[in-house]
């Protein structure tokens, strides 16, 4: 029978993967001094099968020791002390964490903090720009999905205290999956979103520490339902209280269409260019800080809906509203004209054309939007004024004078426009023969 040392087995030893060329050394002398010193065989994984990416501190790699059970014992042993000294530090993201959950994370990681001697960094609580909220998958259950991109927690600090670190966040996220739900909520309208959060309400950490609940605002701009995640019996407080914050402002509609009864293409289409071309020239902006208020611009299929405005102050409301009918007084069919174009001369319109435009004939060109299929480029006379960095955009009913000038002035553009784009259409469509070889 022979001796329990002479035995041949073998073990696994897991270190951080920058520690790989630390344990081979120079020119292989490290690995080929150890193997010699405890009399145990190292194969240390091959590049293309180690992971490949992220933070090479985060990757760990099982480097095999082959040898009698001493040897083993011997040559773990210094291996784990190599990687100790040349990594005793290290940084980690936590990539498998949902990014609702970070709000209830933000208490118990300062804790850690103190406890664990680790630097943690929980994510800023936002309310949704990276990925769209949970789903709910049945009665008082949700879907929660890891935080999207690099929006992860990270941990730094010594080894074992990080890991230890991460054992503990990772205990408490497996109990938020248990405790959290989702509610949704479409009980507010959208321009009043930001009575709620935002400028005009309250930041998320502090919609957060009032409710204990995290609350998401929708991106799609024709979307109005709020999502809260929290603990079920916070829930309903939490949507009374979104509610009673977003209760506490002014709303007024405009029906833009109807200072354009005679439009000779339509009133709702001349209001949708209108709003495009107020929209694109941050006039919209402006009047919401003139008067500090909300104001949505919907933009349908047929044209232009009705504008909402939200407002705290009554009086805020009634001027922004005068200064709004002036504007559009100063708006009429006569100053705008649409072009057909086909899309695949937007960019060109927009980079070589537009400034010529502008320059010598006095027209703003709006280019569409890209998921406005079929939408016309349009035209708007602004005149000499145009070409000024700090242009006003009129409120002054035009004259019959200016309303000539408006005509002859977006004429010549069109014409201008329709004959560089034939011209290039011209060029791209141009057979060659090419002499075969």
């Amino acid at each position: 029978m022979g001796r329990a040392n002479d035995l041949q087995s073998s073990s696994k030893v897991s270190i951080p993967k920058s520690a790989r060329a630390h344990i081979i050394g120079k020119q292989g002398s490290t690995i080929k001094g150890l193997q010699e010193t405890t009399g145990a065989r190292i194969q240390m994984p091959k590049m293309e099968d180690m992971p490949q990416g992220g933070d090479e501190d985060d990757d760990m790699i099982d480097i095999v020791v082959e040898g009698n059970p001493i040897a083993i014992q011997m040559a773990r042993k210094e291996i784990a002390k190599i990687a100790n000294e040349r990594t005793p530090a290290i940084n980690t993201r936590l990539r498998t964490i949902p990014a609702e959950f970070y709000p209830f994370l933000a208490g118990p990681a300062s804790s850690l903090e103190s406890s664990h001697g680790v630097q943690v960094q929980v994510p800023q609580h936002h309310t949704w720009t990276s990925q769209p909220p949970p789903r709910k998958a049945g009665p008082g259950q949700a879907e929660f999905l890891p935080a999207f991109g690099d929006n992860h927690i990270t941990l730094g600090g010594d080894r074992a205290a990080v890991q230890a670190a991460r054992a503990e966040i990772e205990r408490l996220t497996q109990e938020l999956r248990q405790r959290l739900a989702v509610e949704q909520y479409a009980g507010i309208d959208r321009g009043q979103h930001q009575y709620v959060i935002g400028q005009q309400g309250k930041t998320p950490d502090e919609f957060f520490g009032e409710t204990q609940c995290a609350i998401i605002l929708p991106t799609d701009d024709g979307e109005d339902i709020i999502t809260f995640i929290g603990p079920a019996d916070k829930l309903q407080a939490a949507k009374e209280y979104a509610t009673d914050l977003a209760s506490s402002i002014n709303s007024s509609s405009l029906d833009v269409s109807r200072q354009f009864r005679n439009a000779p293409g339509g009133a709702r289409v001349h209001a949708r260019n209108v709003t495009q071309y107020l929209r694109d020239r941050k006039e919209i902006e402006r009047l919401e800080a003139a008067h500090k208020a909300s104001i949505v611009t919907p933009i349908l299929e047929d044209g232009a809906g009705a504008w909402e405005l939200y407002f705290r102050d009554s009086a805020s409301g009634i001027r922004a509203k005068d200064e709004i009918n002036q504007i559009l007084r100063a708006h009429p069919p006569s100053r705008m004209a649409t072009v057909p174009i086909d899309p695949f001369f937007h960019r060109h319109i927009q980079r070589d054309i537009t400034p010529r435009v502008k320059k010598d004939y006095g027209v703003h060109v709006v280019i569409p939007d890209a998921s406005e299929q079929g939408a016309p480029v349009l035209l708007v006379f602004e005149g000499d004024s145009g070409l000024n960095p700090e242009y006003q955009v009129p409120r002054d009913s035009p004259s019959a004078e200016e309303i000539k000038a408006f005509k002859q002035g977006l004429e010549d553009a069109r014409r201008h426009i329709l004959d560089i784009i034939s011209k290039q259409a011209a060029i791209i469509s141009t057979s060659i023969d090419v002499p075969k070889m």
